[in-house]
């Protein structure tokens, strides 16, 4: 069962330490039209407006599971240039690329400290008994075919969202927007319905019908995670088929308001819209983050607008046309200082923030690197600082390299800054450029360093609004973007080839 109901509240994105205008929201909750978000009801395989029972149903599911098969958490991969899901978008809105499968299905994004920290960063405004980022929770253990079996456990929200989103092989990430976005359960005491799970729009005139026995915090994010697990182990039971057009609503039917056509490029904007299934009209994008007129819907609108805040780039969006494609995204560069362009491949906290380098030649590097902002990832592109290519000769056909289609791969990023820097290739892959003979403490690092984890290199770009950022060619599917550091598991030393 999904049902989630899309809250008439329309919510400001935090960013710089959780700043947000609540005002503005406020307002506008008084206008929205009242719509929720008719989520049918399928992540237990019942499509259609049955959701009473749904405890006990589930129940039988768990115990039927038992000796089931489990499927194990998986990263999306790509088997060709126009498999669904992997063709990197610029980041803006697009009604049939919200989010990348790449970037949705990503379990390793956050680590159990780093969600902790974005809990406390967002809602450190939420100091009451039961806030999310100091409450403590029970969980598990619980079985269904299409996760890995979840062991029981207690302990924080960050830890709890850790184990279940792993489970199911789903971003936390994504997990925290639809918090926010569905009931702002990250900047007060999380409601009954956090996630909207078990929600849907059908009582009178479209309002939301919530399942009493789905709420509460545990309740609310295992439907949510499971569900979503759900729809991409079975896309039978998306409403909203891959690679077809569908029409898909504006607004609640009882507005009156029709649907309009969107062709569906991937499971995880067609899971959106089996959640959520309503599009935003112009009224609704031009407005954000107030109100559109009486057919503006807000839930994928806030969904996209909430991840580029908090995460960056999700990965969906027109195909991607920047970078060398476009001739290069305009850097101003000033000796050893740069500017950050205003950029969809850019975390909006710091568009426009000036980057101090360490030397006006690794400045030319970085503003070199940032020009290929939008530029898709592709498996051994680059290499040696050779700049942007097909990853044949690196790749050798694996992913999406040999495919036609031009890029770069994270350590052939990290090379090519280097390079054009004036400085020479640091190595032709991860590994070589986690060279420890280049370790600086990681407090010493500056503009330009390379941070290394375990098969990944980026370029770090210093510490701005009091937060890490970097410059990386991530995965497929995810364009080259600036992005705050979340990720864990990286080195404990920075690498440095400039000086």
């Amino acid at each position: 069962m999904i049902g989630a109901q899309e809250r008439d509240q329309v919510d400001q994105p935090s960013t710089g330490g959780g700043r947000a205008s609540r005002a503005v929201a406020k307002r506008a909750a008084k206008k929205v039209v009242r719509h929720g978000g008719r989520k049918l009801l399928v992540a237990l395989g019942v499509k259609g407006g049955f959701w009473v029972g749904l405890v006990v149903l589930l129940l039988l599911v768990i115990a039927a599971a038992a000796h089931a098969a489990s499927r194990p958490a998986a990263v999306a991969t790509c088997s060709g240039p126009g498999a669904a899901g992997c063709a990197a978008g610029d980041g803006s809105w697009d009604a049939g690329n919200i989010i990348s499968d790449a970037v949705f299905y990503d379990a390793a994004a956050m680590s159990v400290q780093q969600i902790q920290e974005f809990l406390d960063r967002v809602g450190g405004s939420c100091v009451a008994v039961g806030c999310l980022r100091s409450a403590s929770y029970a969980w598990g253990p619980v079985t269904v075919p299409w996760c890995a079996p979840l062991a029981g456990g207690s302990g924080g929200f960050a830890a709890l969202l850790a184990a279940a989103t792993a489970a199911c092989g789903v971003n936390p990430q994504v997990v925290l927007v639809m918090i926010q976005k569905e009931s702002q359960g990250l900047t007060r005491p999380p409601p009954a319905a956090l996630t909207g799970f078990g929600c849907p729009d059908t009582g009178p005139g479209g309002s939301a019908n919530c399942d009493a026995g789905s709420s509460g915090v545990w309740a609310q994010t295992w439907g949510l995670v499971q569900a979503f697990a759900h729809l991409r182990a079975d896309p039978s039971r998306i409403n909203y088929p891959v690679g077809q057009t569908s029409q898909i609503l504006w607004n609640v039917a009882e507005t009156g308001c029709g649907a309009g056509p969107v062709l569906v490029a991937n499971t995880a904007t067609a899971s959106l819209y089996t959640y959520t299934p309503y599009q935003p009209n112009a009224a609704s994008l031009a407005s954000y983050p107030g109100t559109g007129d009486r057919c503006s819907s807000y839930g994928n609108r806030n969904f996209h607008r909430l991840f580029t805040a908090y995460f960056g780039s999700t990965g969906g969006g027109r195909p991607g046309t920047g970078g060398a494609a476009a001739g290069g995204v305009a850097v101003v560069v000033n000796g050893p200082t740069l500017t950050l362009p205003d950029d969809p491949n850019v975390a909006p906290p710091v568009r426009g923030a000036v980057v101090g380098a360490g030397s006006a030649g690794i400045a030319r590097g970085i503003a070199a690197g940032l020009a290929l902002l939008g530029l898709p990832y592709v498996w051994g592109g680059g290499g040696d600082g050779a700049g942007p290519d097909d990853g044949c000769a690196r790749g050798g056909g694996a992913l999406n390299s040999c495919r036609g289609l031009t890029g770069l791969d994270c350590s052939g990023l990290t090379a090519y800054v280097l390079v054009q820097g004036g400085f020479g290739s640091p190595g032709g892959n991860s590994e070589a450029q986690r060279n420890w003979a280049h370790a600086v403490a990681w407090e010493q690092g500056r503009p330009g360093d390379i941070i290394g984890f375990p098969g990944h290199v980026a370029i770090f770009l210093g510490v701005i609004a009091g937060a890490p950022y970097i410059l990386e060619a991530s995965t497929v599917g995810v364009p080259v973007h600036v992005v705050a550091l979340t990720r864990g598991g990286h080195d404990p030393v920075m690498y440095r080839f400039w000086s």
